[in-house]
């Protein structure tokens, strides 16, 4: 069963009919402005879909951005790990995939590629922290991997980073943009944010029994593909 509309629902779509897995893949969509109130409706569809399929394992998407010093403090990171507390007391087997940003085709204008892809495209200004990093990855591998994980039974009652085994500096990321686009962007550098560091080394054996290649070209093979 797959509980969602969006990228990462859409993704699971062969689990639609698998009566063994609760895809729960309908969470807040802008980690910037959510309301109290959008969280308290998460929080209360996840507990109504535990409560009604007891005998499935609950698959729940969090966040890597827990591990950011950028973001952990943050309303939205605070909500994710006070979800992952709830999947934990009341889901008798579930597993708990932590992703980074996702790149695929969405109409959602907040995922990051997409908000830098518009706003270099159209020449709309926008401020950049110079110091900051962001881990990307398409959500394509992110099934590919959790898919692995779950049919393998890797991931019962486990917490799990899914992300690139590399995060980009942002001004890497805009700079490939520009230069896929044939475009300069018209933003201010701010000199703000830090590295990223996320442990990837539970899915490594994963990605190279399914042959994922991160690294170099990645991010433009991304952007050729969606974009």
């Amino acid at each position: 069963m797959v509980i969602g509309t969006g990228l990462v629902a859409r993704s699971f779509g062969a689990y639609a009919k698998d009566d063994r897995f609760l895809i729960f893949a309908s969470g807040v969509s802008n980690s910037k402005s959510s309301t109290e109130a959008d969280f308290q409706r998460e929080a209360r569809l996840l507990l109504q879909s535990m409560e009604a399929n007891p005998g499935m394992m609950l698959i729940y998407f969090s966040t890597t951005s827990v591990d950011d010093p950028d973001l952990q403090q943050t309303a939205y990171v605070q909500h994710k790990l006070n979800m992952e507390d709830l999947v934990r007391s009341n889901a008798h087997r579930y597993a708990i995939f932590r992703l980074s940003n996702l790149a695929g085709r969405s109409d959602n204008p907040n995922t990051i590629l997409n908000y830098f892809f518009q706003h270099i495209a159209q020449g709309i200004p926008f401020q950049l922290w110079q110091r900051s990093e962001r881990n990307i990855i398409d959500v394509e591998d992110v099934y590919r991997i959790a898919d692995h994980l779950l049919q393998h039974q890797m991931a019962t009652n486990r917490t799990l980073n899914i992300a690139n085994t590399a995060s980009y500096p942002v001004t890497y990321i805009v700079d490939t943009i520009e230069e896929f686009c044939g475009k300069q962007g018209l933003y201010s550098l701010d000199d703000r944010g830090g590295p990223v560091s996320i442990d990837t080394h539970e899915i490594a054996a994963v990605c190279e029994t399914l042959g994922i290649r991160f690294g170099e070209g990645y991010l433009e093979k991304i952007l050729q593909k969606y974009f």
